[in-house]
């Protein structure tokens, strides 16, 4: 176990940095529904969280799988193989996102007559899968070229600094009307400086032999090793953005969307820790699981469980008491919001408390029982917020997201705990 990976300063740089993309993206959010009706909020909110799901599934899982292939290159010397994915991965991530954004659309304009989100307005906002997607892919690449920090600051605080700065733009230049449209062009034209500032960093830290020399293809390994990563990618999605599509489309409500917005918005405070900590704790515990060494392990475990459930009560603790204050920044109508706030907020920080099993159930060999386990707590989650939301409104569906997340994190639990007992000494 390294002591110079798990230091304090290193981690406090991290989650400096996450939270710092956080406040941003609560700022963003904040100056949004400013700008917006609670209508036209949530109807952009709804749109939104399809486009993710949209665009995770047109990223093919190619910012996960292409870590493997990338990272053998440098150590092998062998960069055919990795020459011909470097180019036709990106190629591939566009036009799957081209054909995604006019299956949806589609389907929107056909069966979405009761849709809170109209059909220009879900145009304009999945009109972003294709950039989104292959935004996703460059970060993942960054990361293989060992860039991570950069990238990441481009992907997180960058984005949100260039959607502020595009809101901003349109304060001052006084324009009178403002809609979900013009909402969607100021996020496209932030993504497409950071997808353009992404691309230029890969160019600059990537080594030259992945981009000189004879390039190989090898359709079949690349479509086998990425689709684990994609149909996992595509589950945890719809699950963190399911609530979305049932206010957007099956009780179809814009109101009630803007309130899970705003509460979705500042809950992600509650994640800041869990997902900092990953980054810091994963390859200590994937090492320990490689040594098969049961002290290491638990002792990391231990130390997980110290810093994000401390993180996570005072965390929790903090939306308790200023909750409702901060919703009233995005306006008096959101203070109504608290306790949807406080559900939310409490569901996250619990799983991210839990999250840690999931990493280490895929460790252990079982990435099938990682994508089978969530794909069933996905599928009880939206039922159970058809059916909760029909009854109790935006908080029938809170409770039915966080028990779906609570019920596959706990699955996690058991699951790692069985394996661990079978592979550690």
């Amino acid at each position: 176990m390294s002591g110079s990976s798990l230091s304090f300063r290193r981690f406090a740089l991290v989650i400096s940095q996450q939270l710092l993309g956080t406040v941003l993206s609560i700022l963003a959010g904040v100056a949004l529904a400013n700008m917006l009706s609670t209508a036209a909020f949530g109807e952009f909110n709804a749109a939104y969280g399809v486009m993710l799901i949209v665009s995770t599934f047109a990223g093919l899982g190619g910012s996960q799988f292409i870590t493997v292939p990338f990272r053998h290159a440098v150590v092998s010397g062998e960069f055919a193989l990795a020459r011909g994915l470097r180019k036709w991965m990106p190629l591939c991530i566009i036009f799957a996102g081209i054909f995604a954004f006019g299956l949806v659309l589609t389907a929107h304009v056909v069966l979405g007559s009761n849709s809170a989100v109209r059909d220009q307005s879900f145009a304009a906002v999945l009109a972003l899968v294709p950039l989104v997607a292959l935004m996703t892919y460059l970060v993942g690449t960054a990361n293989t070229h060992e860039a991570a920090g950069r990238a990441m600051f481009l992907f997180v605080p960058g984005l949100q600094l260039m959607i502020l700065v595009g809101l901003g733009a349109v304060r001052l230049l006084g324009v009178d009307s403002f809609d979900v449209l013009d909402a969607a062009a100021v996020w496209a034209a932030a993504n497409l400086v950071v997808c353009i500032a992404l691309w230029r960093l890969n160019l600059v830290v990537e080594r030259p032999e992945f981009k000189k020399g004879s390039l190989a293809t090898a359709w079949s390994v690349w479509v086998t090793g990425a689709f684990p990563y994609l149909v996992s990618g595509v589950v945890n999605v719809t699950l963190i953005q399911a609530p979305f599509m049932v206010l957007g489309w099956i009780h179809a409500n814009g109101e009630n969307a803007a309130m899970f917005a705003a509460a979705d918005r500042l809950a992600q405070l509650l994640s800041v820790a869990g997902i900092s900590a990953t980054a810091i704790f994963l390859p200590a515990i994937a090492d320990a699981i490689e040594a098969r060494s049961r002290r290491d392990y638990r002792q990391l475990i231990e130390r997980w469980f110290l810093v994000v459930g401390s993180a996570t009560g005072i965390g929790i603790l903090f939306i308790v008491i200023f909750g409702e204050a901060l919703l009233g920044l995005f306006g008096d109508v959101y203070r109504q919001a608290y306790w949807l706030l406080v559900v939310v907020s409490s569901s996250i920080g619990i799983t991210m408390i839990a999250s840690i099993f999931l990493s280490v159930t895929q460790y252990a060999g079982a990435g099938k029982s990682v994508i089978v386990i969530s794909a069933i707590w996905t599928l009880a989650g939206l039922t159970a917020m058809v059916v909760l939301g029909e009854h109790w409104d935006t908080m029938g569906i809170a409770l039915a997201q966080g028990g779906a997340f609570l019920g596959m994190y706990f699955t996690f639990v058991v699951r790692a705990s069985v394996l661990m007992k079978r592979r550690l000494r």
